[in-house]
């Protein structure tokens, strides 16, 4: 089951480009030549709010592009919207989900406990 279909994305903000400070740097960690050579890895930088998002998870521009500004979305969605940000909507509903599994698993342990119980098998 898709939890996405029950998130509220109303109050998710929407960054202006204006408000985006875009820097290309070199990128660190395994890769050798590759990575020591080009610049591929994206630093973002929110002026208003000072958030800061590095993002160095591929060898493209682009797509490490596109990666930072979801992480900074999602770190603007948090500062703002604190409680009512996706990630902590997502978090209540793993634990709602969890408690809904306990709650199951401790239902059939009874279940099965009263019938071995009942029909004498221990």
């Amino acid at each position: 089951m898709s939890i996405k279909r029950h998130l509220d994305y109303t109050n998710v903000p929407k960054i202006n480009e204006a408000d985006i400070e875009v820097q290309y740097v070199r990128g660190s960690g395994p890769g050798g030549q590759a990575t020591n050579k080009t610049n591929n890895a994206v630093l973002m930088k929110h002026k208003p709010t000072g958030l800061v998002v590095k993002s160095h998870q591929s060898r493209s521009v682009w797509e490490n592009k596109k990666n930072a500004l979801a992480r900074l979305t999602m770190k603007l969605d948090t500062l703002i919207n604190g409680e009512n940000s996706i990630e902590e909507q997502r978090k209540a509903i793993q634990a709602k989900k969890s408690t809904e599994q306990a709650r199951r698993k401790r239902k059939r342990d009874e279940l099965k406990a009263a019938f071995k119980e009942r029909e004498g098998l221990d």
